[in-house]
């Protein structure tokens, strides 16, 4: 008797792995629209970018007086050093350097804190509101009685570097 072989082909009959189906793949993911986190995030971002540009505008608007004062200190600076450099002109600088200073202080503070000060009382103002002791100490002594001795003697390049830290930094916290 003949063995039977347990897998048998039948030789007329199609490959049964031609019988099956090829593998069908999803549609691909679309973009649009896109997840709802995805569009809380975007609003998120549109959101903090406005607020950064609206508080860095008005920043920037704020600080329109200090840019002017820097721009009005240079001319002063220039001023004096296209003159002879003599008595009369550091004399015409100290007074325009203070009046700078003032002009600059009363757009800052209240009017009634800074219009009527004078002496060592502004020098202490201008101190106070810089975080420093160089008007008292340094070369902002110019300032206290300068402006009413008939030759100050002080050095137009240390008053005027101070002059420019004060326009830059007053009322900044410390």
């Amino acid at each position: 008797m003949a063995q039977s072989n347990p897998i048998m082909v039948n030789p007329g009959a199609a490959d049964p792995l031609a019988q099956l189906r090829d593998i069908h793949l999803p549609a691909p993911i679309e973009a649009w629209p896109p997840a709802p986190g995805w569009i809380v995030l975007a609003i998120l971002a549109l959101l903090f970018a406005t607020a950064a540009i609206v508080f860095l505008y008005g920043r920037w608007r704020r600080n329109q007086y200090r840019r002017e004062g820097l721009q009005a200190l240079e001319r002063l600076r220039a001023q004096y050093e296209a003159s002879g450099q003599d008595q009369a002109d550091q004399y015409t600088y100290l007074v325009q350097c203070e009046n700078l200073l003032k002009r600059v202080a009363l757009t800052r503070y209240p009017r009634n804190l800074v219009a009527n000060i004078t002496g060592e009382a502004w020098v202490q103002f201008l101190d106070h509101t810089s975080g420093t002791d160089e008007f008292r100490m340094g070369a902002g002594q110019a300032l206290i009685q300068g402006c009413y001795e008939p030759a100050p003697r002080f050095e137009i390049e240390d008053l005027h570097q101070l002059a420019r830290h004060w326009i830059k930094h007053h009322g900044e916290a410390k």
